[in-house]
């Protein structure tokens, strides 16, 4: 049994982060395709088309990048 203002907090908080690609930029709200639909959010960095990004509460930093290569 849950109380039902923890069962509110819960429903509120957006605290899962979510990956996917910028589709669409417009200043500073960016369109992303993640695997749960399109998400609107607003970003500090200097995001293009096609770039991916990470989501986190709302806002979204370029994803991290492998850097290094290693042949298979």
């Amino acid at each position: 049994m849950t109380f039902p203002l923890q069962e509110l907090s819960r429903l509120l908080t957006r605290d899962q982060a979510a990956m996917g690609s910028v589709v669409g930029v417009e200043g500073a709200l960016i369109r992303v395709a993640t695997e749960r639909g399109a998400v609107v959010a607003r970003t500090l960095d200097v995001l293009a088309v096609g770039d991916r990004v990470l989501i986190r509460n709302g806002m979204a930093t370029k994803a991290p990048v492998a850097s290094h290569i290693y042949p298979v």
